[in-house]
C-alpha cells in the first residue's frame, strides 16, 4: 500500500476488502471535521484505484445527515474519487432513503451504481 494512503485507525472510519470489493465503513460519519472526510476521500480515491479492487462500497449509518452542502461536496468530490479509481461498480449502503440520496448525487460514467439496505445485499451485487 502507498505511504501517503491515509491510515483507517486514526479515523473514525474503517477500511476492509471482501475478495476485490473495497468496503468504506463510515456507519458514524455525522457531521464529522473536514479533515476527517478529506481522509476518508484520499483514502478511497488511491486504495480504490488500485489494481486489486473491481468494485466498491460506502457503508452509512443512521446518524448520517445530507445537508445541502454535505450533498455538494458528494456530487463534486465523491463524483470525481469515482471516475478517477475506475473500478466498475459502486453501492452505496444505508438504511430508509439516505442511500438512494447518496446514489443521485454521484454520477460515474462508466461504473454501475446502486444502494441497498444491507451490506450483504451490497456485496452480492458487486462480486456478481
Amino acid at each position: 500500500m502507498q505511504k501517503d494512503i491515509p491510515d483507517p485507525a486514526e479515523y473514525a472510519w474503517e477500511f476492509e476488502t471482501h475478495g476485490d470489493v473495497g468496503v468504506w465503513n463510515i456507519r458514524g460519519w455525522d457531521g464529522w471535521a473536514d479533515e476527517t472526510l478529506e481522509a476518508v476521500s484520499q483514502h478511497y480515491r488511491l486504495r480504490g484505484a488500485e489494481d486489486d479492487i473491481t468494485a466498491t462500497i460506502a457503508v452509512f449509518g443512521d446518524k448520517t445527515q445530507l445537508p445541502p452542502e454535505t450533498q455538494e461536496y458528494m456530487a463534486e468530490q465523491w463524483s470525481d474519487n469515482g471516475q478517477y479509481v475506475g473500478v466498475d461498480k459502486i453501492g452505496f449502503v444505508a438504511e430508509g432513503i439516505t442511500g438512494m440520496a447518496i446514489k443521485s448525487n454521484v454520477e460515474v460514467p462508466g461504473a454501475e451504481l446502486d444502494d441497498f439496505d444491507t451490506l450483504e445485499a451490497a456485496l452480492a451485487w458487486a462480486q456478481s
